[in-house]
């Protein structure tokens, strides 16, 4: 009787990448429409893009459109889609961070799909962020117990979500925050265009946004896979030729869009979003997408100015933290946690002195002599609470460098200042009503 023998895989055993259609259907029925849409053009520019990591010697990274329920978010996963695969190319966040580990090694040099973030556990969330853009998964021991080589991939990942990344940890309730870096990999791009219709800037004589959407659909069903094969064909005759026209797309990009003296964390990201327009535009310069010079070019301008509006500028996001961090505290308990003193402490009908009682203490307010507000922070509550999960000394040197924290003598950042309750001067730190906004001077006067 012959041994029956049952093989058993390491891997995932489905195939995304499919064929279906025609590719001159896919550029009538789908690649046309996203002329004048930028997250569309978006979207499947950077499904051209995930062959150029290697040759550009680019790092890893993703996009996450964030916007609210039905606006297409996932309709621009699918168009995006179809330049590799089917209905089924795009994934979900609802996997574990070893399951997308697998996923992932599948998209190398691709482009990996992710849709709807709030499906995802917010414990694993920014963990999993990490290993996607660092192309690395978990060491692991082998069946006889020796370290097993770990997954490496290259690859751009779009992701889309009602939340961001930062939210999406924040759900968590233990007070995490999304670290810069996390951040960084997974930029948030609004989702809504802002022409009132969605992601969608033009609608190409649809009489809506939702038949609009319905035919993107349709067609991504029809004509899928071969927009890839096309471009892959053109792209490998001279790969080795490739660097130098990639870094040229870049280089103009960069230097068109990025603002002088931007950070480093911003100069990251216009990087990828330039590799997104090199891919698109390399498409065009093959006749795989039946687009103009430029429009690639364009859609990713369009989308990287709306990230750096809504990320609020160009500053590391650490310093942008630590401002917000300090604000939220101050707007918080201003009042209730910290106890007046000087012309804010309050008298009886005579102008006695009134004992106030603070519970759990945050420090003490006061007016300078111009008649703004001004906090006294005690240091432990700073390092304790306001700057929980911060580095202590940078928040404060942040505020410092902005004029919202005065520092001490000889340019301490910690000020001494004599506080009631206490028998000689302490270190604190005095923040002023400058981190409140332009308003705060004209509410301290009310």
């Amino acid at each position: 009787m012959a041994e029956r023998i049952i093989y058993q895989s390491d891997g995932l055993a489905d195939d995304p990448y499919r064929v279906g259609g025609e590719l001159a259907g896919w550029q009538e029925g789908l690649a046309r429409y996203a002329v004048g849409n930028s997250r569309l053009a978006f979207a499947m520019s950077a499904a051209f893009a995930g062959p150029l990591l290697l040759p550009a010697e680019a790092e890893s990274g993703g996009f996450h459109f964030r916007g609210g329920s039905s606006i297409g978010k996932t309709t621009a996963l699918q168009v995006a889609g179809s330049i590799w695969g089917g209905r089924d190319f795009p994934r979900t966040w609802r996997a574990t961070s070893n399951g997308l580990e697998s996923v992932a090694l599948m998209h190398c040099d691709t482009l990996l799909l992710l849709d709807e973030m709030g499906q995802c556990d917010s414990r694993e969330v920014g963990q999993v962020a990490y290993m996607l853009a660092n192309g690395q998964g978990k060491t692991r021991a082998g069946r006889s117990g020796e370290a097993r080589r770990a997954a490496r991939w290259r690859t751009l990942f779009l992701s889309t979500g009602e939340i961001g990344l930062a939210d999406k940890i924040a759900e968590d309730g233990r007070g995490r925050r999304a670290a810069a870096g996390q951040e960084v990999r997974i930029v948030d791009i609004p989702a809504d265009a802002g022409a009132g219709m969605g992601i969608f800037e033009t609608l190409h004589g649809f009489p809506s946004a939702d038949a609009f959407a319905r035919h993107l659909k349709a067609a991504a069903g029809e004509h899928f896979g071969h927009a890839s094969h096309a471009y892959l064909d053109r792209l490998t005759r001279d790969f080795d030729g490739i660097a130098p026209v990639v870094s040229g797309f870049q280089n103009e990009f960069v230097a068109e869009n990025c603002p002088p003296n931007a950070d480093g964390q911003v100069s990251r990201v216009v990087a990828r979003f330039a590799l997104v327009a090199a891919g698109g535009e390399m498409a065009t310069a093959f006749g795989v997408l039946p687009w103009q010079p430029g429009e690639a070019t364009k859609a990713a301008a369009k989308c990287f100015r709306d990230w750096l509006d809504t990320r609020g500028g160009i500053e590391p996001a650490e310093e942008r933290e630590a401002l917000s961090a300090v604000r939220r505290f101050i707007e918080l308990h201003g009042t209730s946690r910290f106890e007046p003193m000087g012309s804010f402490a309050p008298t009886d009908n005579i102008g006695a002195p009134i004992d106030t009682r603070i519970q759990n203490r945050a420090g003490f307010r006061r007016r300078d002599d111009e008649g703004s507000i001004e906090y006294i922070v005690l240091p432990e509550v700073w390092r304790g609470e306001v700057c929980a999960g911060l580095d202590a000394v940078m928040v404060a040197k942040t505020l410092a460098g902005r004029g919202m924290l005065k520092p001490g003598s000889g340019g301490k950042l910690q000020n001494n200042q004599r506080v009631p309750g206490f028998p000689s001067a302490i270190r604190c730190y005095v923040v002023t009503s400058g981190i409140l906004g332009d308003d705060a001077r004209e509410a301290a006067h009310a």
